[in-house]
């Protein structure tokens, strides 16, 4: 997919949800697995000054439900692979079914192509399911920088929704916390290639893979992960750099040698690497295997972090990471 492509179906996703009422401020709700309509959705909803909740997929209906009353959402997009979820939390939380739009087949929801084609883009014309080079290419009026508002289970009762004022900025202009974000990792260059092999409803796998996009790098999106798959990847389209978790890296290392070696991640520049600590021993088998690639670093949901790089030998005990260790 180009990123002329993505825009096109994006402004025509945005402009129905104008025609629905919603403005700057106003929230939906996007429970979906890794996809480009995830991504089309999302961008639809950032450049008119929207807040984006994607909803964990592993949650049930009313869990779904609670997320689409506390975020205040009056609109929910869902994928067909979650139907049974969807349904019980778009009842529960009361929603009209005419602003209920599915990917897919949902019972009761219309189908997504509706939403742009109300907006008068032609129905199917704004979905990567159907015809991209259709796209409608006309800007929604007042454009403005939205921003996700993603739940974070790490506090106690119900998941909190981290919702930041909105700043503003144009749509079209990357943000400056967000370049030198990226910069302080050095993975700002547009020649970068992102893979991306986690849920897009975590916070940082969002900002990675909408960062990438913003910059012109990029992205290869994976449905779901497999150790194997990544490699393939990798080689395929000379990725350079990802967002992971340890987890990942041990699912790697018991790849037989043979399996491992017939593919080729020299093109690697940058992996960053959070979510847990990184055992010294699966951090040292990664730095042998792949080379000097790896930064470890801390942050939450609500802001901040705080990155600590491994290289080669891993001379600096930082580099073994982890919550609580002070800085070399």
């Amino acid at each position: 997919m180009t990123f002329g492509q993505l825009a096109g179906a994006a402004h025509g996703y945005a402009r129905g949800l104008q025609e629905l009422g919603l403005g700057a401020g106003d929230c939906i709700v996007l429970l979906a697995p890794n996809s480009i309509e995830f991504l089309e959705v999302y961008y639809a909803a950032i450049e008119i000054g929207l807040y984006v909740a994607p909803a964990n997929w592993h949650l049930t209906g009313p869990e779904v439900a609670y997320i689409l009353e506390n975020s205040g959402s009056t609109v929910f997009i869902a994928d067909e692979r979650f139907a049974d979820v969807a349904t019980v939390a778009a009842a529960e939380a009361g929603l009209d079914p005419a602003r209920c739009f599915a990917v897919g087949d949902v019972p009761g929801f219309r189908p997504l192509n509706e939403l742009a084609a109300q907006a008068g883009g032609g129905e199917g014309q704004a979905s990567s399911s159907s015809s991209h080079n259709g796209a409608p290419t006309s800007l929604p009026s007042d454009r403005t920088l939205g921003a996700p508002m993603l739940y974070t289970s790490g506090t106690t009762g119900r998941p909190k929704g981290v919702r930041r004022p909105l700043t503003g900025a144009s749509p079209d202009q990357v943000t400056v916390p967000n370049y030198y974000f990226f910069a302080g990792f050095n993975i700002h260059a547009p020649d970068n290639v992102h893979i991306c092999g986690s849920p897009l409803y975590h916070t940082a796998v969002l900002n990675f893979v909408t960062i990438s996009l913003n910059l012109g790098q990029a992205v290869v999106l994976m449905d779901k992960w497999t150790p194997e798959e990544m490699l393939r990847l990798i080689d395929a389209h000379g990725v350079t750099q990802s967002h992971m978790v340890p987890t990942q890296f041990s699912r790697l290392l018991e790849l037989p040698e043979g399996v491992r070696a017939k593919y080729d991640v020299s093109s690697l520049r940058t992996i960053v690497h959070g979510a847990a600590p990184c055992p010294k021993h699966v951090k040292q088998a990664m730095l042998d295997w792949w080379g000097p690639v790896l930064t470890e670093y801390y942050a939450g949901t609500e802001g901040g972090d705080a990155p600590s790089p491994a290289r080669s030998g891993c001379a600096s005990p930082a580099a073994w990471g982890g919550p609580g260790r002070p800085p070399p």
